[in-house]
């Protein structure tokens, strides 16, 4: 079970969302603390290093489905779903909990579901982990979002899929922008800026989660219902797994949300 780990006024601006460190199964978790008391039977956050959900390391597939498992039942699920990840905006409905173990469901970047036993999740490395939840519905979507992504409206197809499920309007629902590569390390270049609607010459910072935030109000989420982590995965390579400031040798973490099929 869990346990305690140690412890601009601009329109698009969501205000700050504190992580609480904590340990489950032997895994170091960040979990979203202000949704879990909350919303009881809720189970929100991400994981932290030196835990590695990526392919890339020297780890089997059997291996890698086998740490899903662990952190999942030691967080009270069986059933684990997982897209495969390719930078875009698909966002995929669990439309069933389905039998124990890990789900493939397909090529997306975002997961959503109203079934309670599921453990939905994400991969990522400097990618904005997205995490959409109606309360009233006990219904919820988890997306990886990068530059890509977030250029192609992931943000907006979370919300469109997420309502569809539950018949509620944004206006209902709790957004968090979690752990991501923060705008101070994130430069990229003006072909890239242009996209997000910035005349560059030159290559400048990126902030995703002030891109994101701004494109969740207006989707409908109100600003009062949008928070954001404070972590960057560049600014901390030892507590986080890093794309960018790795050099692309970063493993990967996991973003998880789901509802417990009995309340602890």
């Amino acid at each position: 079970m869990l346990s305690q780990g140690p412890g601009e006024d601009t329109r698009s601006q969501p205000h700050a969302g504190a992580e609480r460190e904590a340990e489950s199964g032997g895994f170091g978790l960040l979990l979203l603390d202000e949704w879990m008391v909350a919303f009881p039977g809720l189970v929100a956050g991400t994981t932290v290093r030196p835990a590695d959900f990526g392919l890339r390391s020297h780890a089997t597939a059997w291996e890698i489905s086998e740490r899903f498992e662990a952190l999942g039942r030691s967080l009270g699920f069986s059933t684990f779903a997982v897209a495969r990840q390719v930078h875009g905006a698909e966002v995929l409905l669990v439309a069933e909990a389905g039998p124990p173990g890990l789900i493939i469901c397909g090529e997306g970047d975002g997961l959503a579901s109203d079934r309670a036993g599921l453990l939905m999740t994400v991969t990522i490395a400097d990618c904005v982990p997205v995490f959409l939840l109606d309360p009233q519905a006990r219904a919820a979507a988890l997306l990886h979002a990068g530059w890509r992504g977030a250029a192609e409206g992931i943000l907006g197809s979370g919300v469109d899929v997420l309502s569809g499920v539950t018949g509620n309007t944004p206006a209902e629902f709790l957004l968090h922008l979690g752990p991501a590569i923060c705008g101070a390390c994130y430069e990229v270049g003006p072909e890239v800026l242009s996209v997000f609607g910035t005349s560059a010459r030159d290559p400048g910072p990126l902030d995703l989660r002030d891109r994101l935030s701004a494109d969740a109000i207006r989707s409908g989420i109100p600003r009062r219902a949008i928070s954001r982590s404070s972590r960057c995965t560049a600014c901390d390579p030892d507590r986080l797994h890093s794309h960018r400031a790795s050099g692309g040798a970063a493993g990967r973490m996991i973003a998880f949300i789901g509802h417990r099929t009995r309340v602890a």
